[in-house]
């Protein structure tokens, strides 16, 4: 019975950690590429522009979470309006995206990392 609920908690677990992921948006090229089709807006690369100039996604803006350029671009956006961010990894589209949400963005979506974007353009 024990091991019974051990394994019933391990894949609650699995399960749980699925759908948080899934939550945050991140995902694959087909899903994202479906995601911008069915429910367009903007599409925001928060990286540096030396990453930025390493390949982007082409109907992304560029506005470098580090230096600033995204918190004046945020002053700039429709609080209803589709928002996609992506960077690296996803530590930086996660901060971006908690700092539209605070502000009252109601459609704010982590994209992860840019190379969830391999194959899109």
């Amino acid at each position: 019975m024990m091991k019974i609920n051990i394994v019933s908690a391990i894949f609650s677990l699995l399960v749980i950690g699925f759908t948080i992921s899934c939550a945050n948006g991140q995902g694959k090229p087909n899903d994202i590429k479906t995601q911008l089709t069915k429910n367009p807006g903007k599409v925001i690369d928060v990286r540096t522009l030396d990453e930025w100039n390493e390949g982007h996604y082409s109907k992304a803006i560029h506005a470098d979470w580090y230096n600033g350029d995204f918190q004046k671009l945020a002053e700039t956006l429709d609080k209803n309006e589709n928002i996609y961010l992506y960077c690296r990894s996803g530590g930086r589209s996660g901060s971006a995206t908690d700092y539209l949400k605070k502000r009252g963005f109601k459609n704010v979506y982590n994209l992860g990392g840019y190379s969830n974007f391999k194959g899109i353009d």
